[in-house]
């Protein structure tokens, strides 16, 4: 009798560790498979108290089996409002959730769906739409299920057997030799994550807001000599880079404690360069984010209160001040971050509310002299990015008058500064054919002198807000 008890306790525990290694998650998929946006067709679909929504069409569990997990499906992150009752603004991409060690997404208050890659950011879609890994091997999504294509991988013909998402977060299309077909570390969108490469010729690009997961104007790429950040204009303005030796292979790598810029095909050189960053722990998660105000920020879950910043990598010179929209289009940003206009008689403020959102003209600026343009002089004030080379055109040794002449004479200028040590003849004149946020400063800190000139359609007598 008693054997027979040891027995069936042992075959007991035989069957316990058997489900305990029971894998309940769903990583792969092969082609000829098709997941709808709705409720009744995937398996985990999960509503968050923010009023997000997630419904994971492939689930890799962490490795620990339990924690922040990386799934592929639907996601919608916009916020509810009193006239709409459901989240109805849906990315496909890829999200880090919080599941339990039965695989199932929990954490409905604190794990919001972290989405760290999308293929349709400018064009969310809604209920009912469909995306498919197609017989012959192209992943699509579909308005609708007979409906219009939005986006594919373009992998038709190559070979495909199915689709993973790896515990690191990439999606992969692969063959049946299991090489990689497609992946999406290699198209990022506004984020990375610990492992994944920004190469060169490629860029993160921010969301225009934390409700627009459209492009905005700000990215980060990798030149042959440095990293850097910019707003789009012509030509693009840079706010922060860090610099190395050139090199044509350089690429950006987000390794676990670091962002570190190596030489492609080198492995055993020291980086070109390296930005130190918190290192993760085995049992978490952590992504890094370019986002719509230019900070590139770097996210972790912590167990005790969820998603929270842990760094923010760039560190423009001097302050907050130097970043490109922190007081929008033509607004004047002090040390302490407060925002105001050039002066009342030639601006307004796009939002008497919010300051930060910048200013307009109060008439649109002439472009050439011949259209009645006038100049607004601010002094002991500086552009944003200081005077780099990234202005549309630079005149040096030159004075003061002479500055505000070229930017007259100039159709594509539309703000001047001027900046100088010790001579006023001789300084430097960088024209900017487009004005984004400009800064207050103390000559005696920043070690040079410097008045910006805005073009407006006719000067009138400034009343400066700061």
């Amino acid at each position: 009798m008693l054997l027979a008890v040891r027995l069936a306790l042992l075959a007991a525990l035989w069957l316990l560790g058997a489900n305990a290694q029971q894998p309940f998650d769903y990583p792969t998929a092969k082609a000829s498979t098709t997941w709808a946006n709705t409720d009744a067709s995937l398996r985990h679909h999960v509503t968050f108290t923010d009023g997000s929504v997630a419904r994971a069409a492939l689930l890799r569990l962490n490795p620990a089996r339990y924690g922040p997990s990386f799934a592929f499906g639907f996601f919608c992150r916009s916020p509810i409002t009193s006239s709409t009752s459901t989240c109805a603004d849906f990315l496909l991409g890829v999200a880090v959730v919080y599941c339990n060690s039965g695989a199932l997404i929990t954490s409905v208050t604190t794990g919001i769906p972290q989405i760290v890659w999308s293929a349709n950011r400018a064009v969310p879609v809604s209920d009912g739409a469909v995306t498919e890994l197609t017989a012959d091997g192209d992943l699509v999504l579909r308005s609708s299920p007979n409906g219009k294509t939005l986006w594919s991988t373009g992998t038709a013909g190559r070979g495909v057997a199915g689709i993973s998402i790896n515990s690191d977060g990439n999606l992969v299309i692969f063959d049946s030799s299991n090489r990689t077909v497609w992946q999406s570390f290699d198209h990022p969108t506004d984020t990375l994550v610990v492992g994944q490469s920004l190469t060169h010729g490629a860029r993160l690009t921010a969301n225009t807001s934390l409700t627009n997961s459209s492009e905005s104007r700000v990215f980060l790429s990798v030149a042959v000599d440095r990293l850097a950040a910019y707003v789009s204009a012509n030509p693009p303005q840079r706010y922060y880079d860090i610099g190395f030796n050139k090199n044509a292979a350089a690429y950006a790598k987000y390794n676990n404690g670091s962002l570190t810029v190596v030489a492609a095909g080198d492995g055993n050189a020291p980086p070109l360069a390296t930005i130190q960053l918190p290192t993760a722990g085995a049992d978490t998660v952590q992504y890094m984010r370019l986002e719509h105000d230019g900070h590139l920020r770097v996210y972790e879950w912590r167990s005790s209160v969820g998603w929270e910043s842990v760094a923010d990598v760039f560190h423009p010179y001097p302050n907050e001040c130097a970043y490109p929209t922190v007081c929008g289009a033509y607004g004047v940003c002090t040390d302490d971050t407060q925002c105001s206009c050039p002066d009342t008689a030639n601006f307004r403020p796009v939002d008497f509310r919010r300051p930060n959102r910048g200013c307009v003209p109060t008439a649109a600026p002439a472009t050439c002299r011949r259209g009645g343009a006038g100049l607004v002089s601010l002094r002991d004030v500086a552009y944003f990015n200081g005077h780099v080379d990234t202005s549309l055109r630079a005149v040096e040794r030159v004075g003061e008058e002479a500055c505000k002449k070229a930017c007259l004479d100039d159709c594509k200028c539309m703000a001047a500064q001027f900046v100088y040590g010790f001579d006023p003849s001789q300084g430097s004149c960088y024209l900017q054919s487009e004005v984004f946020s400009l800064e207050t400063m103390q000559p005696e800190i920043f070690h040079y002198n410097s008045t910006v000139h805005v073009k407006v359609a006719k000067a009138r007598s400034p009343r400066r807000l700061l």
